[in-house]
């Protein structure tokens, strides 16, 4: 949804893509004119990139990570990944 015609996209190429194309984003849920809409998806998405870097295996130097954490993690990814496959956040051409 953020990178469409990008297979392999990655969470950080997406967390890139919402940084640079913020004003193509949208959200259903109504934002006042002076916030930005996508900055609660961007911080979640943030905090999965910053707080789960056990998600690449054997991955060296990775944040300790709890059976709370995991499972958070994994609520946070299921709610994105509902927000932008339901249309509750998409990107604009």
């Amino acid at each position: 949804m953020i990178q469409p015609r990008h297979g392999r996209a990655t969470l950080g190429m997406m967390l890139g893509e919402t940084g640079n194309a913020r004003a193509k984003f949208t959200v259903a849920v109504p934002t006042p004119a002076d916030k930005d809409p996508i900055a609660p998806v961007e911080a979640m998405m943030r905090t999965l990139w910053d707080g789960q870097t056990s998600r690449h295996g054997n991955q060296g130097g990775t944040v300790s990570e709890s059976l709370d954490s995991a499972r958070a993690g994994v609520h946070f990814a299921a709610a994105l990944v509902q927000w932008f496959t339901s249309g509750a956040v998409a990107r604009n051409p």
